[in-house]
């Protein structure tokens, strides 16, 4: 391991995740996962800081100073992102439209698997970060499954 090199942050896990994700190459999926992305982004500026240490809080409140939005993801690394992905899934944070919510559960689904198969984040250290999330996907999908049914009731 290089000791000398810089850590990768969240920002720069994601812009790598929304390159590279074979999911997100379908034309509907490409469309509808950069909303996702900039609906992420809003959520990390927003409700990122719960997540973090004290020394992580006192970094953002100075990157905000110079540019506040996005100053969460570029100063944390792909662990925050993680520890902040379950409530990104929260019933207040999905969005509005249905075909946007397959897409927000599907695209966090995706960027999970990719970071702990890319190796950016230890599955064993965030273990229960990873449950949580998988959880919550359960629960949002269970949530849009019943909303569909509901509609197309008589």
């Amino acid at each position: 391991m290089d000791l000398s090199a810089v850590p990768l942050s969240a920002e720069q896990a994601l812009t790598l995740f929304f390159r590279r994700a074979a999911v997100l190459r379908h034309p509907a999926m490409r469309v509808r996962s950069q909303r996702v992305r900039s609906h992420l982004e809003v959520y990390l500026d927003t409700e990122g800081e719960h997540w973090l240490t004290t020394g992580e809080r006192t970094l953002v409140e100075a990157e905000r100073q110079i540019d506040p939005a996005g100053a969460v993801a570029r100063v944390t690394g792909p662990e925050a992102l993680v520890a902040a992905l379950p409530g990104f899934v929260d019933p207040e944070w999905l969005m509005t439209e249905h075909s946007q919510v397959r897409a927000q559960l599907i695209v966090v689904a995706e960027l999970v698997e990719w970071l702990v198969g890319s190796r950016l984040v230890d599955r064993n250290e965030l273990s229960c970060s990873l449950l949580e999330i998988e959880v919550r996907l359960t629960k949002a999908w269970e949530r849009l499954d019943a909303r569909a049914g509901s509609a197309l009731s008589p």
